[in-house]
């Protein structure tokens, strides 16, 4: 394709990069006499009439996310296709930018704190601008974020992703047969295929953790294999796969890297605030006085947007951050409280089981209901004995193990009292079924809710 003019203006110089979807290219606006950056869809090449409604609903969706203007997302000047009827093909075109993607950048390893927190909090801006013009990019990663000579950073690609799904239509996401996104940046909610605004903010969390450790929260020999981990998986601490990250940033990343979106921070510009205020927390090793140096990748022309920017102004100055306790776990009160009413469950259940045989010894008791009782309440008892042992050290299935046991544990200490006062019993058991109980099934849904709470999470992810 080389020396080839697209809609009779872009002429194609040399290519930049090849993906899934396409090409990227170096071309000259013969009409401005200017340099630009032109990306072919071949992903949709041909395809009869299904090719053409794909290729027309790119280019609607396209022109949505042309309307983004902001000085941290990439700027497209225009869209076309080009080829014959029957190879019909799309085209992108971009402002040239000169520096590298943060790919690149990764190949010399971990970078600064002071670096990830401010690249962060720009792309965080850049994704506050699009969500709240309703577009959504999809496939955050680091070959789609590119750093200038000046530091500042632009993000490439905009909604391509999901404009470039041949099997998507206006009410799902995709059909069988493409994924939409990078499976090692994906978020959960995203692999089902239900994304929403904090899916961005997942893989920026999967990006930002690779920036400051040197590697992905996940690793999997192929796509399956990092589904699952997203799905499944709870991520390392940044802090137990890289010594000196702290805790401010163990807060950080492990939030954006929850399961559940609504346990993310609310939006884009939240993140970008809390990345800025990290930004003014020295790093291992750093004065606090220190000057911080601006990053100048080598001028080599990238795909994505155009001319060297100007040095960008300076964030604006937020209150002093105040990082966590000195001993790293600030939310460790929730995990403490969840491991000791898991605990203070143990005399009770084990009451009912000593009483229960007692009760067994009666002729006219309900034999199978009294043995049902009996290995209820060993088990329960076994399993929240364990699931307090794997919190107190700080075991991410300690949480699991609790609230899996604790729930059939208050349930079980409410229908004694039901069961006492159906199948009747001797008042020697009396005690049992309103005392006993209900204070088993209050302690526990407290260790149930304590051990459910984020902090408690965040707090076990720490692995010191």
């Amino acid at each position: 394709m080389r020396d080839q003019l697209l809609g009779d203006r872009y002429r194609l110089l040399r290519q930049l990069g090849e993906g899934g979807m396409g090409q990227v290219w170096e071309a000259r606006d013969e009409t401005l006499d200017r340099p630009v950056a032109v990306k072919v869809i071949s992903l949709l090449t041909g395809g009869g009439s299904r090719g053409g409604e794909a290729r027309a609903r790119f280019l609607r969706e396209a022109r949505i996310t042309a309307r983004l203007q902001h000085p941290n997302i990439v700027t497209i000047h225009d869209l076309g296709e080009t080829g014959t009827a029957e190879n019909r093909v799309p085209f992108l075109v971009m402002e040239l930018v000169r520096g590298e993607g943060l790919d690149v950048v990764l190949r010399r390893g971990p970078v600064d704190l002071k670096d990830a927190a401010r690249w962060g909090a720009q792309i965080g801006d850049a994704l506050a601008e699009a969500h709240a013009a309703g577009v959504l990019h999809r496939d955050i990663k680091p070959s789609n974020v590119l750093v200038t000579p000046s530091g500042r950073v632009k993000v490439v690609d905009f909604g391509v992703a999901r404009a470039a799904d041949p099997y998507a239509t206006a009410d799902r996401l995709t059909q069988t047969g493409f994924i939409v996104g990078t499976p090692p940046y994906m978020a959960p909610e995203q692999a089902r295929g239900y994304p929403e605004p904090r899916s961005d903010l997942y893989a920026l969390g999967c990006v930002l953790f690779e920036l400051i450790t040197g590697r992905l929260p996940f690793r999997a020999p192929d796509t399956v294999g990092y589904l699952t981990a997203h799905l499944t998986q709870e991520p390392p601490a940044a802090s137990a796969v890289r010594a000196g990250i702290p805790p401010t940033w163990d807060d950080l990343v492990s939030t954006l890297l929850s399961k559940d979106p609504t346990h993310r921070h609310p939006d884009a510009a939240d993140l970008a605030q809390a990345l800025r205020r990290l930004d003014h927390v020295p790093g291992p090793g750093t004065p606090a006085d220190a000057p911080t140096r601006p990053h100048t990748p080598p001028a080599v022309p990238v795909p994505g947007p155009g001319p060297v920017l100007p040095r960008p102004v300076p964030a604006p100055t937020f209150a002093p951050y105040r990082p966590a306790p000195s001993d790293g776990s600030p939310s460790g009160g929730t995990a403490t409280a969840s491991g000791t009413l898991a605990l203070l469950c143990l005399p009770g259940l084990l009451y009912m089981v000593g009483r229960t045989i007692q009760y067994f010894q009666d002729p006219t008791a309900p034999t199978r209901l009294i043995a049902m009782n009996m290995v209820l309440g060993i088990v329960e008892a076994a399993a929240l004995a364990t699931g307090a042992l794997l919190l107190f050290r700080r075991r991410p299935a300690g949480r699991r193990v609790i609230v899996a046991a604790g729930a059939p544990a208050a349930l079980h200490g409410l229908s004694v009292s039901v069961q006492y006062q159906v199948a009747g019993g001797p008042p020697s058991v009396a005690v049992l079924a309103y005392v006993i109980g209900p204070l088993l099934a209050v302690s526990a849904v407290a260790a149930v809710v304590t051990a459910a709470l984020p902090a408690t999470k965040r707090w076990c992810l720490r692995l010191g």
